[in-house]
């Protein structure tokens, strides 16, 4: 188990024999590893999601993650929140896909 700290986010990523790591790549673990309370700024959302601190606020703006609310000058969220965001976002997506199979269903002859 190798572990890390950037930007105080405490990484932990596990390897095999020959060091190659085991999730797969674009798996952001950590964040679920966190505790709900877990309170994350800007730039450690950005690390996680390993992007840029502009995506994250343009990720806000189109709604794909949920704004934020400031504390000591900065952008904060809390784990739990952002989870709960995409899990709903997910649900949504899972309707939109269902609605569309039975309408296609409906309309195939």
């Amino acid at each position: 188990m190798h572990e890390a700290k950037s930007q105080g986010i405490k990484l932990t990523t596990d390897k095999d024999e020959v060091g190659e790591t085991l999730l797969p790549p674009g798996t952001i673990a950590t964040l679920g590893e966190l505790k709900p309370g877990a309170v994350i700024t800007e730039e450690g959302v950005a690390f996680l999601f390993k992007r840029h601190v502009t995506s994250i606020k343009r990720a806000v703006q189109r709604g794909e993650l949920p704004p934020p609310c400031r504390m000591f000058g900065g952008n904060v969220w809390t784990a739990g929140v952002v989870l709960t965001h995409i899990e709903a976002r997910l649900a949504e997506a899972a309707k939109e896909a269902e609605a569309l199979q039975r309408k296609i269903r409906d309309l195939s002859p």
